[in-house]
């Protein structure tokens, strides 16, 4: 998605997944330039200028040489098209910091300010600053919606525009979660189950995320409508 008309925001592309997968028995070629490549076609098209990864840029919590690999080839491609790339850490984004250029900045879990947007992961509890913003852009809970039925469905990777109410404040405040980016990955379907407990945050427990009377979007910007109809 884009922010203050120059920001593009992805989130959950977790370079490396293959080699879990492979683990499990599943082979898939490595997505890593597919995804990079998508990345910068986004940008052209919306003309963003500057990049900012919303947490889980990586699959393995710790250090991998075959990981680090990736992240290399990513920056390679993207530091030669954006004029800024910020990184805020996931869950998944230990040791990040050693193993992005320089020209990355890396930011924490709590987040960042963007003018009136609070950027946060979503797996740890954002700061104060980030939770005073107007608006709130989060990502962890892979969002997607399966429509149809046993014999002909689809799954669909989605935006959910909602508002949460924070415990210690009054007003309910807008928030938007975000879709993972890589396509390969689990999601939790929100029209047909809880939220799973591995996509479950804070926001989830220390506030109250209004998710049945949320707004659903598609990737395009096809509005589905309400969750609760879904």
């Amino acid at each position: 998605m884009l922010i203050d008309d120059k920001y593009l925001v992805i989130a959950d592309l977790h370079l490396g997944f293959e080699e879990n997968l492979r683990k499990k028995g599943v082979y898939i070629p490595d997505q890593t330039e597919i995804m990079v490549a998508e990345v910068i076609d986004i940008a052209k098209r919306c003309n963003a200028r500057k990049l900012i990864v919303l947490g889980d840029l990586k699959e393995r919590i710790g250090s991998h040489r075959r990981t680090e690999e990736r992240i290399n080839r990513a920056f390679s491609s993207w530091l030669q098209f954006f004029d800024e790339l910020l990184v805020i850490k996931g869950n998944h984004d230990g040791l990040l910091e050693r193993m992005v250029p320089r020209d990355v900045e890396v930011t924490g879990s709590q987040g960042t300010v963007i003018g009136e947007i609070g950027l946060f992961h979503g797996h740890s509890w954002p700061s104060e600053e980030v939770l005073s913003s107007k608006y709130l852009i989060m990502a962890h809970l892979h969002p997607a919606v399966v429509i149809g039925d046993a014999d002909l469905r689809e799954y669909i990777r989605v935006f959910v525009f909602s508002r949460v109410k924070l415990q210690e404040r009054r007003e309910k405040k807008k928030i938007i979660i975000v879709p993972a980016f890589n396509k390969f990955i689990g999601n939790a379907l929100i029209n047909k189950e809880d939220v799973p407990k591995k996509y479950r945050g804070p926001m989830f427990s220390r506030g109250t995320i209004d998710l049945r009377n949320s707004d659903i979007f598609t990737l395009d910007g096809l509005y589905l409508g309400k969750l609760s109809d879904l």
